[in-house]
């Protein structure tokens, strides 16, 4: 990764909650805005929405960590109400993928071979889990 932006200006509204952009080989940028993950295209113009219409997958309350695997699906912990883990895929319905076990998803990371590392806040523990 060259560099983490943090957007601030239009096309997006002002929002309470901001994460850092992460870049995809693509030149796209994804960032949570809360309550949605908003996959922007290089000029930050949005071209997907995810996390706020259940056609499309779980609708999300509080979203925190975000990663992004070699596919292009985007991995949210949504800590909120339900503390799981979403996974969007690049293409198709998103689903939730880890909903037992966690208080407070916060971070997410991505080891090789399909395991996701989630930070659990309230259970003060670190947790590995195969997704792939």
């Amino acid at each position: 990764m060259d560099k983490v932006l943090l957007y601030q200006g239009d096309p997006l509204p002002q929002q309470t909650a901001w994460t850092p952009a992460i870049p995809l080989q693509s030149g796209q940028q994804v960032v949570a805005v809360a309550p949605c993950i908003r996959v922007l295209e290089p000029g930050w113009n949005t071209i997907r929405i995810l996390g706020v219409c259940s056609g499309m997958g779980p609708v999300l309350s509080s979203p925190w960590g975000i990663c992004i695997d070699a596919d292009g699906d985007v991995l949210v912990a949504d800590w909120s109400k339900q503390h799981r883990v979403v996974l969007y895929p690049a293409v198709g319905v998103g689903r939730s993928i880890i909903t037992q076990g966690l208080s407070s998803p916060r971070g997410l990371a991505l080891l090789p071979e399909g395991h996701l590392v989630v930070s659990d806040s309230m259970n003060h523990c670190i947790k590995i889990y195969r997704y792939k």
